[in-house]
């Protein structure tokens, strides 16, 4: 099994990355999917995408090591948790890699995500950064930290869980250093704010962004 990265970000939240090698079949015979699975299986229309789909539920069961047939449900945002046994869980991919943050603790908001480092990210800064952000950022125009703002925001989106805020005006980052590979962010809501603390890795030409709400 492709488990390629795992960390314990704290003793209640682990991550895992999966590099997806295995074929549909071969992701098939590690798991116990029901009618209702297969059906959403057969909706997708290529092998990648099925193959991405089912990765991160192999990977799910890596990380929980339990015999429970457990099923991937979505509350009414959209965001995914396990019921039996019961995980809060973020979810993501990108071309043949997926990664999954998962944890016992149902009410504690998390989020993940993972970008190819890519320097056409340098051509939409503006577009998810706010002006003191991308003020910030032109002190180095470094492409890396640029790809770390958008995974970050990311990230974070995904952790608070619910619609209608958008990375530009919703979502902020505190500056930060690359090489600390941690930050500081919040969620601003008219006059309410929501932090969240943030981790930084690489896994080569892939940065990967955890969100959670303080310890």
């Amino acid at each position: 099994m492709p488990l390629v990265y795992h960390e314990w970000i704290h003793p209640d939240l682990q991550m895992g990355l999966w590099h997806i090698t295995e074929s549909v079949d071969e992701l098939i015979s590690m798991l116990f999917l029901n009618k209702e699975e297969f059906d959403t299986l057969a909706s997708f229309g290529n092998d990648t995408r099925r193959r991405q789909w089912l990765s991160y539920r192999a990977l799910i069961r890596n990380l929980v090591k339990a015999d429970y047939i457990y099923r991937i449900y979505y509350d009414d945002n959209n965001k995914p948790f396990l019921v039996n046994p019961q995980r809060s869980i973020s979810i993501t991919h990108c071309t043949d890699y997926s990664a999954v943050l998962i944890s016992p603790n149902m009410k504690l908001m998390h989020g993940l995500d993972i970008e190819p480092i890519h320097p056409k990210i340098l051509k939409v800064t503006q577009k998810f950064m706010s002006a003191q952000e991308h003020e910030e950022w032109k002190k180095t125009e470094n492409l890396e930290k640029a790809v770390a703002y958008w995974t970050f925001k990311e990230a974070i989106f995904k952790a608070y869980g619910k619609r209608y805020i958008t990375l530009r005006s919703n979502i902020h980052i505190d500056p930060f250093e690359m090489e600390k590979a941690k930050a500081d962010g919040f969620i601003r809501l008219k006059s309410k704010q929501f932090p969240y603390s943030l981790h930084l890795r690489q896994f080569q030409n892939m940065l990967i962004s955890v969100a959670h709400e303080p310890e």
